[in-house]
């Protein structure tokens, strides 16, 4: 029992350093973003985090399925270049998946989830004091439209639109940049208040108008929706 409580241990702190190194390498492209052709190298990122090769090969991996870079072989892992179109694409595609998902889980979230999704919206108000950066903020508002997609009871959906905030992610991220030139940033829970308001008044037609505005925030302004 021991040896296997040992291995989940390894296995929870390898998936944590992952993670890390993969918002620092997202950081890096984002900060570094020019017109010129991008080429990340493995065995320099190594160097630069002071890591094992393992969770650099593993989040370039995932950068890599999120659309983010492309490895070439020989040659490198070449950064994709994000268009608007790919913003506004992504943010219809959200639309549609998120709307459909708040449409098939309402009666079930009118029943048994409004605890659950209140719970959410109180954790990130105690939270709006401390200094945060946006990989955090993003973090607490995928976590909220997941939950709510959740209900719904659809895998393939939510697969969907795991991706769709994985490439959100990014896009939220470059523009804070651009704009303040920090990655430090704040919580905003308002636009989820308002989302669960509608659904507590068992609203459904408001929760979609206040849904859609949410995502369709992060195309107009580029914050979290």
């Amino acid at each position: 029992m021991q040896l296997a409580e040992d291995i989940n241990f390894t296995t929870e702190k390898k998936e944590l350093l992952s993670e890390k190194i993969h918002d620092e390498i997202l950081e890096l492209i984002i900060k570094n973003a020019s017109e010129e052709e991008q080429v990340l190298n493995e065995k320099r990122l190594v160097e630069l985090f002071g890591v094992s090769k393992a969770p650099v090969r593993e989040a370039l991996i995932k950068l890599c399925s999120e659309g983010v870079l492309r490895n070439v072989p020989r040659y490198g892992y070449v950064v994709v270049k994000m268009k608007e179109k790919d913003a506004r694409d992504i943010t219809k595609l959200r639309c549609i998946l998120e709307t459909e998902a708040l449409k098939a889980g309402f009666d079930n979230i009118i029943q048994y989830h409004l605890p659950d999704i209140k719970a959410h919206i109180d954790n990130t108000a105690r939270m709006q004091l401390e200094p945060v950066d946006v990989w955090r903020v993003w973090e607490d508002n995928e976590q909220f439209h997941l939950l709510l997609a959740s209900y719904a009871d659809n895998q393939l959906l939510m697969k969907f639109l795991k991706e769709s905030l994985g490439i959100q992610k990014r896009i939220y991220a470059q523009f804070s940049w651009n704009k303040k030139q920090s990655m430090d940033d704040c919580f905003d829970e308002e636009p989820h208040v308002g989302i669960y308001r509608a659904l507590q008044d068992k609203d459904l037609d408001k929760a979609l108008e206040l849904l859609r505005r949410d995502i369709s925030s992060s195309l107009e302004n580029r914050m979290p929706g």
